[in-house]
């Protein structure tokens, strides 16, 4: 009877209900940000854009990481010793 010792004692519901209790609080605050800019997307991105520039705050933007991470990825993917991006010397 090895196999007990490796069986979940605990009812995993718990850990469900828990991640449901989160999410209903995430939708609440959402719901209260909406209600503020009246549903209105435009009104939220200018007040956020507002603030952006507002005191001693640094903004970091890593969309350049990301691209970057993703060229590495595809250069990753690419089988070695060869090179999509520039036909072979001998191809015609």
């Amino acid at each position: 009877m090895d196999i007990l010792k490796y069986v979940h004692l605990r009812n995993s519901w718990e850990y469900m209900k828990m991640a449901d209790e989160i999410i209903k609080e995430l939708w609440k605050i959402k719901d209260a940000i909406a209600k503020e800019y009246g549903c209105d997307v435009k009104s939220l991105v200018a007040h956020l854009r507002s603030k952006k520039h507002e005191g001693d705050k640094h903004v970091v933007d890593l969309r350049s990481v990301k691209q970057a991470a993703e060229q590495n990825a595809e250069a990753d993917a690419r089988p070695l010793g060869l090179d999509n991006s520039k036909p072979s010397a001998g191809a015609a």
